[in-house]
């Protein structure tokens, strides 16, 4: 039996081939798409990425209307789209997709305007989809190939990237980093993308340009929705038979991959995705590409079915805060203005319940290009818009229903109202004049926070009879899919709490040098616990606290801090407070000011323009800003998105929803922050459990609690043993870089560098929530240990999965300050076989065993990163490389004997230039072109020093005709082939051999072009 290979194409790109087949794709091999492999091809130039052929008989069948030179135009207009920038012709051509283009046209009436349609939304089997696998694009400077691109009439909308699950790259991590590069080295395929997706086949994770690797995601099926069948899966079949599975038995039914390719390319998904859930939102002046999550996906289609069913037509959606239920809004309202027919041009009534909240909605739609939604800013403005029955938005909030209407405002059934947290206001006297004004519109709520179980009133208002929620997204379930952080929880200055304490322990706690008789006479002036909150001496203490716990645990990670005040009076207190501790310009305050209740004063220093308030919220928001607190008691409690903010100081009493959507405030991703964080000073934590139990167990699992803390540092020892198990077998009675040493042998295998790195994450993010407490101090010794090893391990064997981008500054800080402070910097270092002082750099690796490890990988990185502008040198020390590794294993040689077969190695490739010189030729551009020729079979009789001669001819011919850019043209590269293939020929070459030897002659001189 022939042994199946075991890689990328047979365990992850030909199942992915295969499941696109099943599912009514045309597939076609890249080489039938090659210009330069097919003798008839699609293509005139790898440049170009658009099918124009097939894009040109879709359109001429999708536009009957359209002449022949409306047609040409359209064509022209999509494949010489001018932008800005990759993202801007993106957006501008994702714009021309989903709403046509139009297009002047001369007709016997004279000159007229064509609708020219690129994609049959509504009907996808009347578009031409097409899967190529291996699809070679040229780009500026380099050529690449991605595994699987997708058209649509000819358009390149998807591109996937497939690595093997059992290889080095295990992650789906190096997939996304491929696709990140293509769209440096080759931006063309990307103008059209909408879709690109990274696999392994066990996992999957999906993204639009512009994302980095945080913002792709993985999609997730409900267990209720159809999954695709794995019996005969390709993938499953090659690991059967390499005896990795028994008969029957699946890898997980059904791989990560499978279900992400049935959801994304099913067809009319597909479609909906590119049209409805795909949108642009500008933020602080950067515009970025979002696409819909599958929870997104799932609500919406359910919301778009009741609408066009006319039954039932309301229903809540739960998607906790953070997890982008305001984009989710806007993409239920993309999908029924689309449905214009069948709902005879909606409109739609977007409901909050707060001025800011109003605000923040309408910017969202605003900021993802929504046609023109409309803030009501009075209530007879209200009533007037949804009187003319026009398909509008509105955005409103429902206190301008307060006065009811004489009579209905609209009877029209094709109006939808959007509610947000519907549950605080929106069913009492509000609710009422609203369905009374629009008595046959559908009403559909949104939450971010878990509904009350004694909540009848919404349920009821909201619900069809015996349904909770329409869809929902929880808490656990969005901090699975990396959708929101966890939030924890600490309490701190126990004797400064109010609720639980005392009031008497509370003032000798502030006044500690009073007496009995003095304290006394302060109770009596304070007069109770509410009083004690505010007082200037209490707010002082914290104030402090706040600020050094801040320095400590936060501002290291380069996060910031909201502080929650119990009103204005203590607001401005802590105001006071930290301009004594920090620079002012790093504290603000944002509150609602009593225009009759606050003095002059303070409404000069505090009272904030919209304009004004805006422009906080946007520092705040920018890492390079030194505002680093804000300062609240009644504004940005709830709506306030900002990723930075990762702790909220808490000194005011919140309970159930308003506790909940305060909170959450701090639980929005971000580079670096591993979870959100609430520090109470009111003692909000004795209260935390009964308030909690007024909403559905299941609702809340996951929220934080008062134990948080305690539960880490019961959970800290047991994440210590995962990530020190690994080096069970090292003797830590030796001298640190002997230790490491041996560590970093541990670690040579990828699959258990793969484990030790998820161990260290798991209690780097621990220490990183526990650190400054003194409890883990025990442990904090190992950890540093453990963070030079990992780094070690990176450097020695350039595994980018051990990078530090995602751990929080804070520990990568503390790892950087052991290394210094042990002086093992040379030892961790990688080694660079180029470098002048190469030598003293492979001396500080220390024993010989150490220093072959060190060498063959600086040599496999120095091969793998050359080899393209010298293949058959560098292909040459490759195999002498892998043939002394295998013979030091068969054979058992000592440890100095391999050290010297691999300086071998590195001193031929450091003496390169003089072998060249010994040929006869001058640099290595005729060296390199030597080794092809030299290397090839297909010259037989041509001596070295012929081969020498015939390299430099081809260089001449190439540079004959190289002219500005000929890299980019095809026409002249045609022409170097033909004159190559003819001087080849002369020299002897057999005519079948004269193709693959041509190319491989014309991509190398293009990679020294690149030089």
């Amino acid at each position: 039996m022939t042994t199946p290979k075991f890689n990328e194409d047979t365990l992850s790109e030909k199942p992915a081939i295969e499941q696109l087949k099943r599912m009514k794709y045309e597939f076609l091999t890249g080489d039938k798409l090659d210009p330069q492999e097919a003798e008839e091809c699609e293509r005139t130039s790898r440049r170009d990425v658009i099918l124009a052929d097939r894009l040109r008989a879709k359109l001429k069948e999708l536009n009957p209307n359209a002449g022949e030179i409306a047609i040409e135009k359209a064509i022209r207009q999509a494949t010489n789209i001018q932008g800005t920038s990759l993202m801007d012709e993106n957006k501008l051509l994702h714009k021309a997709l989903v709403s046509n283009i139009s297009i002047e046209q001369e007709g016997p009436a004279g000159r007229r305007s064509v609708t020219i349609k690129f994609i049959d939304f509504d009907e996808p089997k009347n578009n031409d989809f097409l899967a190529v696998n291996q699809f070679r694009v040229k780009g500026p400077k380099v050529a690449d190939r991605p595994d699987i691109v997708i058209f649509v009439n000819g358009i390149p909308l998807a591109v996937i990237e497939c690595k093997s699950p059992v290889a080095r790259e295990t992650g789906v991590g190096d997939a996304i980093a491929q696709l990140l590069r293509y769209q440096k080295e080759i931006p063309a395929l990307f103008r059209t993308n909408q879709i690109v997706l990274g696999t392994n086949l066990f996992g999957a994770k999906y993204g639009v340009i512009g994302a980095d690797y945080g913002a792709f995601h993985e999609w997730k099926n409900k267990p209720e929705e159809k999954l695709p069948d794995l019996t005969d899966h390709p993938g499953v079949r090659e690991m059967r038979d390499l005896g990795l599975l028994e008969d029957g038995e699946l890898p997980r039914a059904p791989a990560q991959q499978d279900v992400t390719i049935a959801a994304l390319f099913n067809k009319r998904n597909f479609l909906d995705i590119i049209r409805n859930f795909t949108v642009f939102q500008a933020d602080q002046g950067k515009v970025s590409k979002k696409i819909c999550r599958y929870q997104q996906f799932a609500a919406v289609q359910r919301l778009s079915a009741r609408v066009l069913a006319e039954k039932e037509k309301k229903g809540i959606i739960w998607h906790w805060q953070g997890s982008g239920k305001s984009l989710t809004m806007v993409f239920a309202a993309l999908k029924l203005r689309r449905e214009e027919r069948r709902l005879k041009n909606p409109y739609f009534l977007v409901v909050t319940d707060r001025k800011d909240l109003d605000r923040q909605i309408t910017n969202t739609f605003n900021d993802c290009g929504f046609p023109n939604p409309i803030r009501a800013a009075t209530g007879p403005e209200l009533y007037r818009m949804l009187s003319e029955g026009v398909g509008r938005t509105i955005m409103t909030t429902v206190q301008k229903f307060r006065t009811p209407p004489d009579k209905p405002l609209s009877p029209a059934d094709n109006i939808i109202v959007l509610t947000d947290e519907a549950h605080r206001t929106q069913y009492g006297s509000f609710a009422f004049n609203l369905r009374k004004a629009l008595p046959n519109a559908a009403f559909f709520a949104f939450t971010g926070t878990p509904l009350d179980k004694k909540d009848r009133s919404t349920y009821k208002e909201f619900s069809p009879a015996g349904e909770s929620y329409m869809h929902r997204y929880g808490i656990m379930e969005s901090e699975a899919d990396k959708a929101t952080v966890p939030i924890k929880y600490m309490g701190r200055l126990p004797s400064l709490r109010l609720v639980g304490g005392s009031i008497d322990a509370l003032l000798a706690c502030l006044f500690p040098d009073k007496s009995k008789s003095e304290l006394a006479g302060i109770k009596k002036q304070y007069a109770g616990m509410e009083v004690l909150h505010g007082a200037p001496q209490r707010i002082e203490r914290v104030a402090m606290d706040i600020v050094e716990h801040y320095h400590q645990a936060i501002r290291p990670n380069g996060l910031k801090a909201m502080i929650v005040a119990k009103d204005r009076d203590a607001a401005e207190l802590y105001k006071n407070c930290l301009d004594k501790l920090v620079p002012p310009e790093a504290s603000a305050v944002i509150m609602t000011i009593n225009e009759r209740g606050d003095c002059e004063e303070r409404k000069k220093r505090f009272s904030l323009t919209d304009k004004e308030e805006e422009n906080l919220k946007e520092r705040f928001k920018n890492p390079g800003d030194p505002l680093s607190f804000l300062i609240v008691c009644d504004k940005l409690l709830t709506g306030f998105d900002a990723p930075l903010l990762q702790a909220m100081y808490l000194d005011q009493r919140l309970i159930e929803h308003g506790l909940l959507q305060a909170v959450a405030r701090t639980n929005r991703c971000y580079p670096g922050k591993n979870y959100g964080l609430v520090v109470d000073y009111v003692g909000i934590g004795s209260e935390l459990a009964a308030s909690l139990k007024k909403f559905n167990s299941e609702d809340v699992a996951g929220m934080f609690s008062a134990e948080d803390v305690e539960k880490e540092l019961k959970q800290l020892p047991l994440l210590h043993k995962a990530a020190m198990v690994f080096f069970a077998g090292v003797s830590f009675d030796a001298q640190p870089r002997t230790i490491i040493q041996k560590c970093l042998e541990v670690l040579r295998p990828p699959a258990v560098r793969g484990g030790f790195d998820e161990a260290y994450r798991a209690l780097a993010k621990s220490m990183d929530f526990l650190m400054p407490d003194l409890r883990i101090e025990p442990f904090l010794k190992d950890f540093k240990f453990l963070g030079a090893v990992r780094e070690g391990a990176k450097n020695l064997y350039r595994d980018e999965r051990l990078k530090s981008e995602d751990l929080s500054a804070k520990v990568k800080a503390l790892i950087q300050a052991h290394i210094a402070a042990e002086k093992i910097e040379e030892l961790l270092k990688p080694l660079t076989i180029t470098a002048p002082d190469f030598a003293g750099q492979l001396a500080a690796k220390g024993s010989d065993k150490a220093k072959a490890v060190h060498l063959e990988y600086a040599l496999r990185d120095t091969l793998r990163s050359a080899s393209a502008e010298n293949p058959a040198f560098y292909e040459t020390l490759q195999k002498r490389l892998e043939d002394a590794i295998a013979a030091n294993k068969k054979e058992r040689r000592d440890d100095a004997d391999l050290l010297l077969s691999l300086m071998r190695i590195k001193e031929i490739e450091a003496h390169k230039d003089e072998t060249a010189k010994k040929l006869g030729l001058a640099g290595g551009r005729e060296f390199a072109f030597f080794g092809l020729i030299d290397r090839s079979e297909d010259l037989p009789g041509l001596k070295k020093e012929e081969r020498a001669v015939l390299a430099k001819e081809i260089i001449g011919l190439i540079e004959e005709r190289a002219v500005a850019e000929w890299a980019e043209r095809e026409d002249i590269q045609k022409e170097m082939r033909r004159e190559i293939k003819r001087l080849l020929r002369r020299k002897g070459c057999a005519e079948e051999k004269l193709p693959a030897l041509t190319r491989e002659l014309i991509e190398l001189a293009q990679q020294w072009v690149k030089r």
